[in-house]
């Protein structure tokens, strides 16, 4: 039976961390290998100083004894394991094109300690087919549901200076197993090699116990997740500038773990559902964390949250920008629990102002957004900033303290860093028009969160939410209508909103205007 274990993660971090202390490059790969194997679509040849440690099945290469073994070639139907239980063992890709049948292209086995290192300069590709996936064929009993396959309490690292292209056309791109009484201790680790995944079935990458993505560039399109781990997902390292260039051009959800950490790196991502998460659904009582503590993220949804925490959300350090396109209850920023931005830049904005949520600024905030019943079904909406047009937010001298693009519609503006001070006045500027916020400190509640709030986002010019609108209308009256009905204001009329937190009286502002009050501006 697999069992999660939280408390090996670090021991985990760190014999992952001792696998590819260096890289090896054309030259050095030849002559420190045990063994050369060339890949044919007829077969596997061997050269080296010993014809032990491994054994060949026609196309099918198993590694049987501890060493450092390089492999190139080209193979329609091939594949590459290392034997259940093997220990310092090296696998450098020089120059190879694999593709598997009905199997993975490389399977690491259980209890095993990889390193799969792709060479200095070279290209490399691994495949398979439709046919590994045992879901959609489970007469296949050869079947691993990944191009690289890391079994249960398999230790695996993938680094190296050369480019590495998967395709997954079975099920994941890179599939690793879970910690286990019986197997040992599971984790994959990404370092410095270029990483091209294309999964158009599942996930990209996939983990169940720890996946640390440390450092080089990660290119990936996908029909599900991106980056995804049961337990812990960390991202870059901490104290460091570097980290990860990870480019999510199409998936559904980009980053996903129970417990999800960005320390470093430059992200984008274009996701249909949330950009990140911080879940899952097996865990039950569990601390859900999302830590985002450097970096520089730029993250778009079309259709979900932005940053989804079932716990915490802390934003530390870095660089963030978040776009929601869903007008309906999704939102840029989400957590059951309470969303701390201590430190960094956060830019936050959405087509939607969602369900509100639960905000402590210890760094200062200033919020733009729509007063009305935003988001719900029936609501009228006007857009802050239209997509696509250019926009400022300006401090009470004039001087701009961020400016940007809109990815989307927003209606929903959050912004926050260490050059907003709190009490102090900042102007939106989008097209001709401006709206006027001041930044706020300390807990703030935002929409229709638990905590109170105003519908659909703002606060009262003293930062205190106005009272409870727990299934009452805003005159605190509750609204008695038929089932399937949407509740209308007397006389058709919107509620009155905070200055510089509202909406125009007719409740449509031109595209590319505010919905608050507005001013011409020079």
């Amino acid at each position: 039976m697999k069992i999660i274990l939280p408390f090996l993660c670090a021991s985990a971090l760190a014999l992952s961390l001792t696998a590819c202390a260096g890289t090896i490059n054309n030259s050095t790969a030849d002559t420190t290998s045990n063994v050369t194997f060339t890949f044919t679509d007829s077969g596997v040849t061997a050269a080296g100083e010993t014809d032990t440690g491994y054994e060949i099945d026609g196309t099918a290469l198993t590694i049987t004894d501890s060493g450092t073994y390089t492999v190139s070639g080209s193979c329609a139907d091939g594949s590459i394991k290392v034997k259940k239980g093997m220990t310092g063992v090296t696998l450098v890709l020089d120059g190879l094109t694999l593709t598997s049948e009905n199997t993975a292209a490389i399977t690491c086995g259980k209890s095993s300690e990889v390193t799969i290192l792709v060479s200095n300069g070279t290209e490399n590709s691994l495949s398979d087919t439709e046919q590994n996936n045992d879901d959609n064929y489970p007469e296949n009993e050869n079947a691993e549901n990944a191009v690289i396959k890391c079994k249960d309490g398999s230790l695996v690292t993938l680094c190296g200076d050369g480019e590495l292209t998967i395709t997954a056309n079975g099920k994941n791109g890179i599939k690793s197993g879970a910690t286990t009484d019986e197997d040992g201790e599971a984790s994959l680790t990404i370092r410095d090699l270029t990483l091209n995944i294309d999964a158009p079935v599942n996930d990209a990458i996939n983990a169940e116990q720890l996946l640390n993505v440390e450092s080089g560039t990660l290119t990936i399109d996908t029909a599900d997740d991106a980056i995804h781990c049961d337990l812990v997902l960390n991202i870059g390292t901490d104290g460091t500038d570097g980290g990860p260039t990870i480019d999510i051009t199409n998936c559904c959800e980009g980053l996903e773990g129970a417990e999800l950490n960005v320390c470093s790196g430059d992200i984008t991502i274009n996701a249909s559902d949330d950009c990140l998460n911080a879940a899952n659904s097996d865990l039950t009582d569990y601390d859900f964390t999302m830590t985002i503590s450097g970096g520089t993220i730029d993250a778009y949804s079309s259709g979900g949250d932005g940053f989804d925490s079932n716990g915490d959300l802390t934003i530390t350090g870095g660089t963030v920008i978040v776009w929601t396109d869903n007008t309906a209850d999704n939102e840029p920023l989400d957590a059951d629990g309470t969303i701390t931005v201590s430190g960094g830049t956060v830019l936050a904005a959405g087509g939607s102002s969602g369900m509100g949520m639960n905000l402590e600024a210890a760094q200062p905030c200033v919020i733009y957004g729509s007063t009305g019943f935003g988001g719900m079904p029936g609501s009228t909406q006007s857009y802050l900033i239209a997509a696509d047009a250019d926009f400022t937010i300006e401090d009470a001298d004039g001087n701009a303290v961020y400016s940007g693009t809109a990815r989307c519609g927003a209606n929903f503006i959050l912004f926050s860093s260490a050059d907003v001070v709190a009490d102090s006045a900042y102007t939106l500027k989008a097209g001709d028009s401006s709206t006027e916020g001041t930044a706020q400190s300390g807990t703030v509640s935002t929409g229709m969160s638990m905590g109170g709030g105003f519908p659909g986002g703002g606060q009262k010019p003293d930062g205190e939410p106005p009272e409870s609108v727990d299934g009452q209308m805003p005159n605190g009256e509750k609204s008695e209508l038929p089932d399937g009905e949407v509740p209308e204001m007397p006389s058709g009329e919107r509620p009155t909103p905070p200055s510089g937190q509202g909406s125009p009286a007719d409740g449509n502002a031109p595209a590319g205007d505010s919905t608050s009050d507005t001013t011409p501006t020079a």
